[in-house]
């Protein structure tokens, strides 16, 4: 496996764009297939022989580095309040500070986002795989709990920044430990010293790993 290390960002920036070509069907422009050839992705085995397509090995590092990408351009909307005309330059220069397990880090903490602010696919990584396979019954929505059960933050799947920014507000963060209180008339935790009552929409965020 190639590390991210090994790997200029010229070289992930053409990846990326590679990976969004094959995405949409498009033929890559004479500009694209000369970089190609003059950082010799066809030598290292990361294009087929005539520079068309991705090969495994390459998909493997495009869909990697479109993933860091698209994880920093969500964490920038929603964490930032970034718009989306201002964020796809620093998002540039974040992605390429996102190492593998900080981004599986990036990806939990944001809820394991499908898409992008632009609403463009992000490829799943191991810590997707293992949300997804472990939500029933060990990880469940806090209002799923009972009355006294208690747990740790597993993730905030909060597909709104405005969300995200009310969980950060109450200090509320993956790994925290919750414990419900109360259902009615409103879903009533407790974290820390801290008591909140949230509506069962906000509730539903809270993906808790039962103890």
């Amino acid at each position: 496996m190639v590390h991210q290390t090994e790997i200029t960002e010229a070289e992930q920036e053409l990846l990326e764009q590679l990976w969004q070509h094959q995405e949409e069907g498009a033929a890559l422009d004479p500009s694209a297939r000369s970089q190609v050839t003059d950082l010799g992705f066809s030598e290292r085995g990361w294009v087929s022989a005539d520079g068309a397509a991705l090969t495994p090995v390459g998909l493997d590092l495009a869909r990697r580095a479109i993933r860091r990408h698209r994880l920093a351009e969500r964490l920038l909307a929603d964490l930032m309040g970034e718009r989306q005309e201002n964020a796809e330059e620093d998002a540039c220069r974040l992605e390429h500070s996102l190492v593998e397990g900080l981004a599986e880090k990036v990806c939990t903490f944001l809820g394991h986002p499908r898409v992008c602010p632009h609403g463009n696919r992000i490829p799943e990584g191991p810590c997707c795989r293992a949300a997804r396979s472990s939500v029933d019954p060990v990880v469940a929505p806090l209002h799923a709990l009972k009355a006294g059960e208690s747990g740790v933050i597993a993730y905030l799947a909060t597909p709104h920044g405005e969300d995200l920014q009310k969980f950060l507000s109450m200090g509320i963060h993956p790994g925290d430990g919750i414990q419900l209180v109360r259902k009615t008339p409103s879903i009533v935790f407790r974290s820390g010293e801290s008591q909140f009552a949230v509506d069962r929409d906000l509730a539903s965020q809270v993906y808790v790993r039962r103890l």
